[in-house]
């Protein structure tokens, strides 16, 4: 019996049926963003963390974070726990059940919570429609003005050393009304952060945009960038344009731990890499200065020459959600005309589809006339688009077989 998801998966991500956005409270040490503090406080910090567990009604969920306000509950004055007034964009169906470090916050005892976020958002919907609405500010909780909303948290939190303390947006309470265009976001405080044990904490690392290589044109030395995370700049979309030059750095992710990168130029760059680039954003495009492929995606391989058609055949790409698979015959191959079925969805492979094959005793990336026979696990992202007569098809861009 096969089992199915559909979903962004990544190491470590915690999946549940609810919307949040959390901020962890651990032991010992800062993060990114600055962080300071009104009135005395005991000695010591916890660290400040952001997540988020997403359903799966969304590709994508774009907010802005400007600042994290505790405030103390024996005088009522603020200690700010994060602040950055260019404000930090994430897509929180980047962060399902991880943490990512935000700042610090002094041990004490606080009554209340305010987050200061961008009135808009960005909603991406499973058909790959884009919406762009705004908090609601008709309840109590929430005060919008000058571009800026305000959301209120009630309730009483002990921080000390070693304690986690999350906030989450509550998808049971996240509410979107078409009519108006409005998100109604209400955040519940978890004090002692028990529903949230176990979550995988990301590196913060210092860069201006995470995201995924949609296309890429060599020509003009640039590439679309679907957008996991921004910092320092609000997109008005989900993708964004990056350009390089010959002074841009190309490099692997750090984190790999691989004595050896193949990563050296623009030429090495695929369709579906993910990586995180370093620049400036002159509020057209995104000039880079550095760009470093994330993960497993700088393995050696050989470019494809089959099958004979490419990315570049269709228009129209819209990002489709993770199909993965697992169970006996859980795909279907066709050799001839090079498309791959699975969960009753026909998708095309491109001479541009990143094919890893994790079957063998070493992973490797493979064309498409090499795809294994058999596989006991498939993961499969995609594009919707339009082929030359305007049709809609499904183009792979990334497929992993695994036993």
């Amino acid at each position: 019996m096969q089992s199915e998801r559909v979903t962004d998966r990544r190491k470590g991500l915690v999946l549940v049926l609810f919307l949040i956005l959390g901020v962890a409270l651990y032991s010992c040490g800062g993060g990114g963003g600055s962080g300071g503090s009104s009135g005395s406080t005991s000695t010591g910090k916890a660290s400040l963390y952001i997540t988020d567990d997403m359903s799966d009604s969304y590709q994508q969920v774009l907010v802005t974070l400007y600042k994290v306000e505790f405030e103390k509950a024996s005088d009522k004055t603020l200690v700010t726990a994060f602040e950055d007034t260019q404000g930090v964009t994430y897509d929180l169906t980047d962060l399902r059940g991880v943490i990512e470090r935000l700042g610090s916050l002094p041990q004490g005892s606080y009554s209340k919570v305010y987050l200061t976020l961008d009135d808009g958002l960005i909603l991406v919907d499973n058909s790959g429609n884009e919406l762009n609405p705004t908090f609601d500010d008709s309840n109590a909780w929430t005060t919008c003005s000058a571009g800026k909303c305000t959301i209120e948290v009630p309730g009483a939190a002990n921080v000390t050393t070693n304690q986690q303390v999350i906030l989450d947006f509550d998808l049971k309470q996240f509410i979107y009304d078409a009519a108006t265009n409005k998100v109604r976001a209400k955040i519940v405080l978890d004090a002692d952060g028990s529903e949230h044990e176990g979550y995988f904490e990301l590196k913060s690392d210092d860069y201006g945009l995470k995201g995924i290589i949609e296309t890429i044109d060599t020509g003009a030395n640039s590439l679309v960038l679907r957008i996991l995370k921004a910092k320092h700049f609000m997109p008005d979309s989900t993708s964004v344009t990056v350009t390089f030059d010959s002074s841009t750095d190309f490099d692997c992710d750090d984190d790999d731990g691989k004595s050896t990168c193949t990563i050296s130029g623009s030429a090495d760059l695929q369709v579906g890499m993910k990586v995180e680039v370093e620049g400036v954003w002159n509020g057209t495009v995104f000039v880079a200065t550095k760009i470093e492929v994330d993960e497993d995606d700088d393995i050696a391989y050989t470019p494809c020459t089959v099958p004979d058609r490419s990315m570049t055949d269709y228009t129209a790409l819209k990002v489709q959600p993770e199909i993965e698979v697992t169970g006996t015959d859980p795909y279907t191959f066709d050799p001839v005309n090079y498309t791959i079925t699975v969960s009753g969805k026909t998708i095309n492979i491109t001479k541009e589809t990143r094919i890893k094959d994790e079957t063998s005793a070493s992973d490797r990336i493979i064309c498409a006339d090499s795809i294994p026979s058999t596989s006991n696990k498939i993961e499969v992202k995609y594009f919707e688009g339009r082929n030359s007569s305007g049709n809609p098809v499904n183009i792979a861009y990334k497929i992993e077989f695994e036993d």
